[in-house]
């Protein structure tokens, strides 16, 4: 093909469909689902992914439209028209995730006490669906009561965990950030990651358990580990100088320990 030309026809993986820059008029997703290694199965992409590969056909400023196909089993077809046709509604995923928050905002000085964290969350889109969809989060109600007690549980029990794992230090007025929530805060790591490390590292530490200990950490659990790489891994842990678990080489922190050494 002169190299002049235009290119016509790209066929690429999910990851190339999600990351490159690359306007379509015509995209074709052939399959809903990818292979889990971790769970060993096959899954159902995101749906927000299923979007943003939709998304390369038809770019405002090189085509007037775009067409996407998308290729799927007969039994989820209904199921795409409703998504594709129909607005979802988007709740808040905050909830999961609001250890980590409250911590990074007590380093920083913008939540000191029990009434600020509350205050704090009045500002978030978790309250918005809170009032909107209460039944979704496990309310009966919207009365103000009813949120109230909703919202100061959920600060209560966020604060108890947090002083738990050595993040902050809860007063009779205020909450103190702790060495290790200000290590968590600096360098962006979950809450129970310090705190694994904190409860396992000390100064007479080996180097092996302090590999195990730092591949351990949750950051790790998504680490992707592929179709038949466990083979990968098993050739690397006859070459590294500190043994891995062998019956568990599909496992990501198997994989961060090998990668690591």
């Amino acid at each position: 093909m002169d190299s002049m030309l235009p290119l016509q026809v790209l066929v690429s993986t999910s990851t190339l469909a999600w990351g490159v820059n690359l306007p379509a008029h015509l995209v074709i997703i052939k399959g809903t689902e990818y292979f889990d290694g971790k769970t060993k199965r096959y899954v159902d992409f995101p749906l927000t992914e299923i979007l943003q590969m939709m998304g390369r056909a038809g770019r405002p400023q090189f085509d007037q439209h775009g067409k996407a196909v998308i290729l799927v089993h007969e039994p989820k077809k209904s199921f795409y028209k409703k998504f594709l046709y129909e607005p979802f509604p988007v709740e808040s995923s905050l909830k999961e995730k609001l250890h980590d928050h409250f911590n990074a905002e007590i380093v920083s000085g913008t939540i000191g006490n029990k009434e600020d964290a509350v205050h704090y969350l009045t500002w978030t889109y978790l309250f918005r669906r809170l009032m909107a969809n209460p039944a979704y989060y496990g309310l009966e109600g919207t009365q103000d009561e009813t949120v109230c007690s909703y919202l100061s549980r959920l600060v209560q029990n966020t604060f108890d965990d947090l002083e738990d794992s050595g993040c902050l230090k809860v007063n009779e007025n205020s909450v103190e950030p702790m060495m290790l929530g200000t290590i968590a805060s600096q360098y962006y790591l979950c809450y129970m990651t310090v705190s694994m490390f904190g409860s396992n590292i000390g100064s007479d530490t080996s180097l092996e358990a302090f590999l195990h200990i730092l591949a351990g950490a949750s950051e790790y659990d998504e680490l992707p580990v592929r179709h038949n790489e466990e083979n990968y891994n098993k050739t690397l842990s006859d070459k590294v100088r500190y043994p891995v678990d062998n019956n568990h080489l599909d496992d990501p922190h198997v994989k961060a320990n090998l990668l690591f050494q």
